[in-house]
């Protein structure tokens, strides 16, 4: 059980990086992509490696692993549009 509680804790700390990263450079694709809101990813973008550390240690998966058929409906509309990809037409 101990290599499962390792594991754990790399992965969670692995995705929270992500997010992190994510928050600090594309903080509306986070909010969406991450299912989190504008004060959390604020705060994730703040975070240090070793408060990652810490929360990656909790014991639980930081992250939720959606069904194969679910599709976001929360989402917000203006989110979505930020979203869409822009096109230039020569």
């Amino acid at each position: 059980m101990n290599l499962v509680n390792d594991d754990l804790k790399n992965l969670n700390f692995q995705f929270l990086m992500v997010v992190r990263e994510c928050a600090r450079h594309h903080p509306m694709e986070a909010i969406w992509k991450f299912n989190l809101n504008a004060v959390e990813i604020q705060r994730m973008s703040c975070m240090s490696l070793e408060e990652l550390k810490e929360l990656a240690e909790c014991g639980r998966a930081v992250f939720t692993i959606l069904p194969v058929t679910a599709t976001p409906t929360t989402t917000p509309p203006n989110i979505l549009a930020a979203l869409l990809p822009v096109t230039a037409h020569a």
